[in-house]
């Protein structure tokens, strides 16, 4: 993969680390933090979220696994849109394009998702839901099946079981949000020069380019074409980018698999 690393010499003191209180769960941590198009950064203890974070690990300076294994973007305090890897009913994915609303009370065990995550990269951030919304009808401009494929072969170690990441497929959860973020023209993954986004990149964008997003803040990039109402919003109400700040939570920085049922 062809990384670039950021020049910034200390990381965004934007992005809070929050210590967990005793005994809160992650669905009114992240309902108190996030509002629509949010970024929504998960990391699972079960073998799947384990598998896709180790599969990160070379995007990292020193190797190691990530804390995150799913992205997404909040659509209300009390939810967001994903692209999971093991789909709840196969039967929706054609209709979806693979993304599904999740509760946060679904995610809402520290066990199972011991690392939890919200970052603002927008302002309004609201027209990022919007765009997700549209791509669920658009798989001509973002096919997220055909990634969801050998991912599954490489979690369950079938088929080529190859890291699909090292051979240019993205994580279907991340691509999703770079592609409706890139909808409205501001880059999510300045430091790949390639299309395979996950969510550890991501996480890297927020955390080491704080500058590159300070430069561009005011400038509005440009926007896909499916992005079709982009046109008919006032200056003011198109998303902007804005140096990235949030808040992470990690429970468990060191992947296992401690969900075993």
């Amino acid at each position: 993969m062809d990384i670039r690393r950021s020049p910034a010499s200390s990381a965004n003191q934007a992005i809070k680390k929050t210590t967990p209180k005793r005994a809160q769960g992650n669905a009114k941590w992240l309902a108190s933090r996030v509002r629509p198009g949010a970024v929504v950064l998960l990391g699972g203890a079960s073998l799947e979220h384990f598998r896709l974070r180790v599969a990160q690990s070379h995007l990292r300076q020193d190797l190691l696994p990530s804390f995150w294994s799913i992205a997404g973007i909040a659509a209300s305090s009390t939810s967001f849109m994903t692209v999971p890897i093991t789909v709840r009913d196969a039967s929706l994915v054609p209709a979806t394009n693979g993304v599904e609303s999740v509760r946060f009370s679904e995610i809402d065990s520290v066990a199972r998702y011991p690392n939890v995550a919200v970052i603002n990269f927008a302002e309004p951030s609201a027209p990022i839901v919007e765009n997700v919304r549209r791509l669920m009808k658009q798989r001509s401009a973002l096919d997220l099946p055909s990634l969801m494929l050998p991912w599954l072969g490489f979690v369950w170690s079938a088929g080529t079981r190859r890291n699909p990441l090292i051979e240019g497929g993205a994580i279907p959860s991340a691509a999703l949000v770079q592609t409706a973020f890139g909808m409205s023209g501001i880059e999510m993954t300045p430091g790949l020069s390639s299309g395979a986004t996950c969510p550890e990149a991501i996480w890297q964008s927020a955390l080491w380019w704080h500058d590159y997003y300070q430069k561009t803040a005011d400038v509005s990039g440009a926007r896909v074409a499916t992005d079709q109402t982009a046109t008919k919003r006032a200056p003011s109400e198109r998303p902007k980018a804005i140096v990235p700040r949030g808040e992470s939570c990690v429970r468990q920085t060191a992947a296992a698999v401690s969900d075993e049922r």
